[in-house]
């Protein structure tokens, strides 16, 4: 129903019938019983694919926008949300520890591993969070390396001289208050890795099956040398990230197109509920969907014809979620613009891409998704609705209707637009730089966190001042989840 038309009385009726069903299923709030830094004067659109802007029926409410500094600062983000609904932000105050909220981000507290090998510097370990939904534990990975815990070299000379080899990661089964470390300095691993989590396939195909643990834990990254790999090496843990092994190369390998695909483009994947991982990927050619059904023996690629390529220096720019349904979304930016695409087959065809972002919304950089129950799925990301801007603001973009013909979304900023809190000094602008932001959607798979950076000012002789940011939609019973 576009804004552009008229009410009438048989229209009106009609939408009050419709609103009615709709609450019948409406998007639970957050599982947290308060949620800090709600400000209704944050702008929020309810609209269709292409920015289309709707009008909500009467009595209906849009979501508010909830934002708040978690109190330390930070580099390249991410977020998990525990079974409890604890916060932990990724990383504060520096790459050793992580920021923890057990109030809906009224407060912050550090957490960080007691064994752990620590940095001087910002942006040399990639940290990356995540939360198994299934279960709540969480999984912290950091790269590992020669001297990267070196304090006495000089200040912000890590991206320089830190040499990658190994990576570790942490568990904790308690909302992030303690964490076992899995240790393997000297696996031949470089940067960015990113670690993920889901089912075994199933015993009767022959695969390894968890022991102590119901899910098996991926952690891939670059091979053998930072940056340039030139390959994609993944590791497996089958007793709930306590012990890893050699999983099998993404890249290169026998499957392999003829294209070029370099290890900086790739992401983290995804796991379905019948064990099957799915990498995204975007090559000189082609962006692809990289699928291995035997925990990462063996693997199938899957173009995503839509999806824009990849070029050397370019790195990723296709990502993938998977909602409780196996339902796989992907989604990327092109021409400043971002989109999200729709696989009910495991990746097999993909729907038409559709432009998501919020209406008016340019320049969109650093999108990241996430999904949770069937049809839930949230995408954060920098934006600006000036397109001249050099300063760009926070937005969620959030849906529990992408099944729908026509779903539903609503988009709302993180923070006053005429108060921006991105820019984008580039490799060799500053340091801590923001290469990635991450969010996550709770345990119940409803309500969706982004955990962002915010720029506290321009840099300053090679620093960038910094906080983690940490923000939310909250829903109520009057916002609807979908319209006729």
């Amino acid at each position: 129903m576009h804004s552009s038309l008229r009410e009438t009385p048989l229209r009106t009726l009609a939408l009050t019938l419709a609103l009615g069903a709709c609450l019948a299923v409406r998007m639970p709030a957050p599982a947290n019983a308060a949620i800090a830094g709600c400000k209704r004067s944050l702008p929020v659109l309810a609209h269709r694919a292409d920015g289309v802007v709707v009008r909500l029926p009467k009595g209906a409410r849009r979501p508010v926008a909830c934002a708040v500094q978690t109190g330390y600062a930070t580099s390249e983000s991410s977020l998990a949300v525990t079974k409890d609904g604890a916060l932990v932000y990724s990383p504060a105050d520096s790459e050793n520890s992580m920021a923890r909220s057990l109030d809906g981000g009224s407060s912050w507290s550090l957490t960080r591993p007691a064994e752990e090998q620590p940095t001087a510097f910002w942006n040399t370990v990639d940290p990356y969070v995540i939360a198994d939904r299934r279960t709540g534990r969480v999984f912290w990975s950091h790269a590992t390396g020669p001297v990267r815990n070196e304090s006495e070299l000089p200040e912000e000379s890590g991206f320089y001289l830190a040499a990658a080899y190994g990576f570790q990661v942490y568990s904790s089964s308690d909302d992030a208050k303690s964490f076992a470390t899995a240790d393997y300095q000297t696996a031949p691993t470089g940067d960015w890795e990113k670690v993920f989590v889901g089912p075994a396939p199933p015993a009767s195909t022959g695969a390894a099956q968890p022991v102590r643990y119901p899910d098996v834990v991926y952690l891939c990254a670059n091979s053998p040398f930072e940056v340039s790999g030139p390959g994609r090496l993944c590791y497996k843990s089958l007793d709930g990230g306590i012990t890893f092994s050699p999983a099998g190369y993404t890249s290169p390998t026998a499957s392999n197109p003829s294209d070029i695909c370099p290890p900086l483009n790739f992401n983290a994947g995804v796991v379905d509920s019948q064990g099957a991982i799915y990498q995204p990927v975007n090559c000189e050619h082609a962006a692809y969907v990289v699928v291995s059904r035997d925990e990462g023996a063996s693997e199938t690629w899957i173009p995503e014809p839509d999806a824009p390529a990849g070029t050397v220096t370019s790195g990723t720019n296709l990502k993938l979620a998977i909602d409780d349904a196996d339902n796989l979304y992907a989604s990327w930016t092109a021409n400043g613009l971002v989109y999200l695409a729709l696989s009910r087959d495991r990746a097999q065809s993909w729907s038409a891409p559709m432009m998501v972002a919020y209406p008016g919304a340019e320049n969109a950089q650093r999108p990241a998704i996430a999904a949770g129950g069937a049809g839930h799925v949230a995408i954060t990301y920098y934006a600006s609705t000036d397109p001249s801007a050099e300063l760009f603001s926070a937005y969620i973009t959030q849906t529990a209707d992408a099944l729908d013909a026509q779903p539903l979304f609503y988009s709302g900023a993180l923070n006053e637009p005429t108060a921006p809190i991105f820019h984008d000094y580039g490799l060799t602008g500053g340091s801590p730089r923001t290469d990635f932001v991450g969010g996550a959607y709770d345990s119940a798979g409803n309500a969706f966190w982004a955990g962002v950076v915010k720029q506290l000012g321009p840099a300053l002789e090679g620093h960038i001042p910094t906080v983690g940011y940490v923000g939310t939609l909250r829903f109520s019973a009057l916002t609807p989840t979908s319209l006729p």
